[in-house]
């Protein structure tokens, strides 16, 4: 994958339309199911579930199909939540702008479940990302999930079918800018703004929010067991990443 221009940020409407034509078979292949299994069974139509940093929708709506539930799916860019409500309207979803740190309109305790699917890596502000975990473990019920998917830190460099995070050879540090290639359906890349947190570093944004110690899921790609081509990248290294806690439960939680 080759990078011809500077990396878009993700609040931008040239980085919306480009994520709108991203190649999504690695996050659907590896990330969906996960998400889907670290969420516990399905409750229905009573169960709401928070998709926060909702982007384009894929998430919110496969959710909605899959587990038959509510979900709220926010976003801070509004050009990520016109392309989900013209692509992927549904009758279980709604969409939401908001700010990216405060969940103000949102009870304590009132919500089911919470995923956050590649959002993390996104923002360059870990006083933020620390402001929005401790919102989204207030509004859960005590005990209740949160299913927080994101690029994987060990996977740095790695070419990927889809997509390569981060330059090969490179050290980055905690909160470097990481230049992040996106595989497009039309065969051509982007290249967008990622940053760097350590696996350390996103534990303690949950644990200081008073979330549990994640779980961590690092799942692969099946190996084809074809001699004749090589194997791809993502049957030996995890390009994501999926850490899975719960809300504090009892009093002053």
């Amino acid at each position: 994958m080759s990078e011809s221009h500077p990396p878009l940020p993700w609040d931008t409407t040239q980085a919306a339309d480009a994520y709108r034509d991203r190649d999504m078979r690695l996050a659907r292949e590896l990330i969906f199911p996960a998400v889907l299994r670290r969420l516990g069974p399905a409750e229905g139509t009573a169960q709401v579930v928070l998709d926060v940093g909702c982007g384009t929708g894929a998430l919110a709506v496969h959710l909605a199909e899959a587990r038959g539930c509510t979900v709220h799916g926010l976003d801070p860019s509004s050009a990520m939540l016109d392309i989900a409500r013209a692509d992927r309207p549904h009758p279980r979803v709604d969409y939401r702008l908001f700010d990216g740190r405060s969940l103000h309109w949102i009870a304590d305790d009132d919500v089911d479940a919470v995923v956050c699917c590649l959002v993390y890596c996104t923002d360059p502000d870990d006083r933020r990302l620390a402001d929005l975990t401790r919102e989204i473990h207030r509004v859960l019920r005590p005990g209740a999930p949160y299913v927080l998917a994101d690029l994987n830190p060990q996977a740095i460099g790695e070419a990927f079918s889809t997509l390569r995070y981060g330059d090969p050879g490179t050290v980055y540090t905690e909160g470097d800018t990481v230049p992040t290639t996106l595989r497009r359906l039309s065969g051509t890349t982007v290249t967008t703004a990622c940053h760097y947190r350590s696996l350390p570093r996103y534990e303690a944004l949950l644990t200081q929010a008073g979330f549990a110690s994640p779980d961590l899921d690092l799942p692969l790609a099946p190996q084809h067991h074809d001699s004749s081509t090589p194997e791809p990248a993502e049957t030996r290294v995890a390009p994501y990443m999926v850490l899975t806690t719960r809300a504090g439960k009892g009093p002053g939680r």
